[in-house]
């Protein structure tokens, strides 16, 4: 039974190639090759064939590749016309659509107009990573890491959408903290586009911007921004088929919007920023009108690319241009601070649906303004996308009766073991299982749940089992076969697991020092290493948390409490800075300061005259394994409101606590406390005695504290 189907390409709705590349006068008969797709089903036969009508009877010809034969019939005279070939273009298949940072199709900052068709879905992965020095500052040292998870849909023809969640660190020498995290902002965006003509497709997006809390997590509703665009995309290649034969494989975008930019609300009331906070987090006290146009080359395994974008920043926040800020306002500078990149790479596919992005966005920014993000000198920017088609061939599908002989098998018994860890009782995965005495292919459990399925024996079987990890002791286990499946779980025993400690011990200007002591306290109880004549050591133990601890003569214990992985290495630098006078005791109680620790007048911020004092409260608890829990307390005057003071004692206990765990502290360690001024040192009678209650002490706690 013959049935009439059309081509996948068809069946999806798309043009083939024979629909593009067809040049052959309209009277030339059409020769394709048969095409078929069969699926088998246990009852059923599925068949498909492709016949055209005037074959019918007809000897089947070989068809020709790259050309269709036309041929003319005979003239009204009697004359005959001889047999034209017309040769057609080869047609070269273009690779998948690449996300652009925004999780929409196109590439970097510019997006795409062309529908990648109905029921077209993405996700990937694009990360960012840049770094050098005078990058935001004069002499700095700035390295930003960017990581972008992106997912971007096409429900429709005409309609999508897009997401993108962000995370990105940033690391300056001159930033306090030189650490700056920003994660879990986030970018969603709808999109409609629609082809005017063929290669010509316009649409618009929208895209809102929702970023995490400055100096915290969660999202901040209040710094929503979004950005209506305008899309414009031309197929050039496809424009120049429907007049020549030439073939032109260039398609150009042009995105032209306005972003609402609500960032600034991320600021606390009263906080000024600095120009490395503004980059780290992505603030600007500007809207911008957005200018973004690009051209790609799609070449059968490889696009080219190439992109200019350009923000015009308008509507500045009030007070951004104070004569007290740092640098000059956008409207001193003129075009010079406008945020300008050029956008350079390709995009890849090297398997079917396996998009790869490779590119680097070049700073043409000259000049930096107040409120505005500093524009990178270079960007390098990767990832990869996996294309779904979710829209499936469409199958003409004929079912015949058809006679099956099945040969029934003898009844087997199966074993379905697990293994597990005999401490933990969690399963183990990657357990060798032998079986004892048989020529038979060890087995392997699984990652996830430890289980593995034996092959099928017979009833009343004995089996004898051994069971080997690298981690465990070996065990055996023996069992006898039942009807259908039977269970068996085999526990292991762990082996001891060790981890390496290496680094190198320095001082403040990076020298390294020889002979240091290294102390490594935990549950193995203090390793002790000296360094060599490079500063550098080593040391195994077994997997736990430690306080890695570094001595020399003349200079304060550096160090950091670290937990080890089993099988795991961690590579340090120690620094240590000289000691000087010392300012610090240790009893059974308290860890006692002879010298006290300033902050700035009514707020936490702490004075780097007293950095010193608390560097070596951090060397005596890294000198002090055995003090497990210490109590930071914080304690005022009874000048003012009492609520007040009771959160300012707070706040300055916790930001003792955040420097300590800065210089290596375990946070477990540590506990913050205010008390206001509820527990005074001497009487609130004179100035003098004030100050003596304007205090940080530190208590060592007990098991039952």
């Amino acid at each position: 039974m013959a049935m009439m189907v059309s081509s996948p390409a068809a069946a999806q709705g798309l043009p083939s190639a024979d629909d593009v590349w067809d040049q052959a006068p309209p009277s030339a008969p059409e020769q394709r090759a048969p095409q078929a797709e069969v699926a088998a089903e246990p009852e059923a036969v599925v068949a498909e064939e492709v016949v055209a009508e005037e074959a019918v009877g007809a000897p089947e010809e070989e068809p020709q590749e790259g050309a269709e034969v036309a041929e003319a019939e005979a003239s009204a005279d009697g004359d005959d016309t001889e047999a034209e070939s017309v040769e057609a273009p080869v047609v070269r298949e273009r690779i998948s659509p690449v996300m652009n940072l925004e999780g929409a199709p196109g590439f970097h900052g510019i997006a795409s107009a062309i529908s990648p068709g109905a029921l077209q879905f993405q996700v990937g992965f694009l990360g960012e990573a840049s770094g050098g020095t005078n990058v935001i500052r004069l002499n700095d040292e700035n390295r930003s890491l960017t990581g972008n998870v992106a997912v971007n849909g096409q429900f429709l023809e005409y309609f999508g959408f897009n997401f993108r969640m962000q995370a990105r660190n940033n690391v300056n020498t001159y930033g306090r903290p030189q650490a700056m995290l920003s994660q879990g902002d986030m970018t969603a965006g709808l999109i409609g586009r629609y082809e005017v003509s063929p290669g010509v497709w316009l649409g618009g997006d929208l895209n809102f911007f929702l970023p995490s809390g400055f100096g915290g997590v969660g999202l901040s509703g209040s710094a929503l921004s979004l950005r209506p665009r305008l899309l414009a995309s031309f197929d050039i290649e496809e424009m120049a088929a429907q007049s020549s034969d030439a073939w032109v494989p260039v398609v150009a975008h042009l995105n032209v919007g306005y972003r609402f930019d609500q960032s600034e609300n991320l600021v606390p009331e009263g906080v000024q920023l600095d120009r490395i906070e503004r980059f780290a987090y992505g603030i600007s006290a500007y809207d911008l009108v957005e200018f973004g146009v690009g051209a790609e080359v799609p070449l059968p395994y490889v696009t080219p690319f190439v992109g200019w974008k350009l923000g015009v920043p308008v509507n500045g926040r009030g007070g951004v241009c104070d004569e007290d800020r740092a640098l000059r306002c956008v409207s001193d500078i003129g075009g010079g601070a406008f945020p300008q990149t050029f956008s350079l790479g390709a995009k890849a596919e090297p398997l079917e649906n396996l998009g790869l992005h490779l590119g680097v966005d070049l700073g043409l920014t000259s000049s930096d303004a107040e409120g505005l993000g500093v524009t990178l000198p270079y960007n390098v920017i990767f990832g990869m996308s996996w294309n779904i088609d979710a829209s499936g061939p469409k199958v003409i599908i004929e079912e015949r009766e058809v006679e099956t002989i099945v040969e029934v098998e003898p009844t087997l018994g199966y074993l379905v073991g697990q293994v597990v860890d005999a401490e933990s009782g969690e399963p183990v995965g990657g357990a060798q299982i032998f079986y004892e005495g048989r020529e038979l292919a060890g087995q392997i459990s699984d990652g996830e749940g430890g289980a593995w399925r034996s092959y099928g024996f017979e009833p009343g079987e004995a089996l004898e089992l051994r069971v080997e990890h690298p981690h465990y002791e070996a065990a055996l286990a023996s069992y006898t076969v039942s009807e259908g499946e039977g269970t068996l779980e085999v526990q292991l025993t762990p082996l001891p697991r060790e981890a390496w400690v290496r680094g190198q011990v320095t001082d403040a200007e990076g020298n390294a020092l020889a002979d240091a002591l290294v102390r490594v306290s935990g549950q193995d109880g203090p390793v002790e290493v000296r360094t060599d004549e490079d500063g550098r050591f080593e040391a195994q133990v077994s997997a736990g948390d430690y306080t890695v601890a570094a001595s020399a003569e003349g200079f304060l214990t550096a160090g950091q409490d670290v937990s080890l992985e089993p099988d795991g290495e961690l590579q340090m630098v120690l620094s240590l800075s000289e000691a000087g006078e010392q300012l610090v005791e240790i009893d059974e109680e308290r860890i006692r300061i002879n010298e006290r620790i300033y902050f700035e007048t009514g707020a936490a911020t702490i004075l780097d005259r007293s950095f010193n004092v608390l560097n070596q409260v951090a060397a005596v608890l890294l000198e002090n394994p055995q003090v497990e829990r210490l109590q930071i307390e914080g304690h005022t005057d009874d000048v003012g409101n009492a609520d007040f003071n009771m959160e300012l004692s707070q706040a300055r206990a916790e930001e003792v606590r955040n420097y300590l765990v800065e210089r290596g502290i375990r946070s477990e360690r540590l506990s913050a406390k205010g008390f206001g001024s509820e527990l005074p040192l001497v009487p609130n009678t004179s100035n003098r005695n004030r100050s003596l209650n304007r205090r940080v002490e530190f208590k060592i706690l007990g098991e039952e504290e």
